[in-house]
């Protein structure tokens, strides 16, 4: 792989602090309000915020070997998890915001140990990254960043939604 994992955890830190940006926008907001547009209804920031972390745990942490960072409640936030649940056996928002940064940082700081050699090796949790038909870390690394800023981009809709400019 020809990238750097500094420069890959850069970008991953970059990408996070646009998230945190639109957090601090939602302050006072209904975090838990789905929208919906169309007739189809959206992710409210808050089961967002908990998907990110949830997958953040998974495909950094876990994939990479890391060490756990203790969130009891990321299970509710996985892949096919709905609202209602996350709703009915998650966090506070507070706790939530909390743990979303403390996986950030034990992402990054598992991170910091690593030499760029680790991007070739296969991930841990034995899965291939779509569009890329791979599973090694380098590959895992990159779909963490752009499914990151994917939903990144949701919840820049999610303030829009609310009245609030976005930048």
């Amino acid at each position: 792989m020809s990238h750097s994992i500094s420069t890959l955890r850069d970008m991953m830190d970059a990408t996070r602090k646009i998230a945190n940006s639109y957090i601090k926008k939602l302050e006072g907001k209904n975090v838990h309000q789905p929208f919906e547009v169309n007739g189809v209804q959206l992710n409210s920031a808050y089961w967002l915020i908990g998907h990110m972390a949830w997958a953040q745990n998974n495909l950094i942490i876990r994939s990479f070997g890391g060490p756990n960072p203790e969130v009891k409640w990321l299970k509710h936030f996985g892949m096919g998890k709905t609202h209602q649940e996350s709703l009915d056996n998650g966090p506070s928002w507070e706790e939530l915001v909390e743990g979303f940064r403390k996986v950030h940082e034990v992402a990054l700081n598992h991170l910091s140990t690593l030499n760029d050699a680790t991007l070739d090796e296969e991930n841990l949790i034995n899965w291939e990254v779509p569009g890329l038909a791979s599973k090694s870390k380098g590959a895992t690394l990159i779909h963490h960043i752009r499914h990151e800023g994917m939903h990144v981009g949701h919840l820049g809709w999610i303030v829009k939604l609310h009245g609030i400019k976005g930048i």
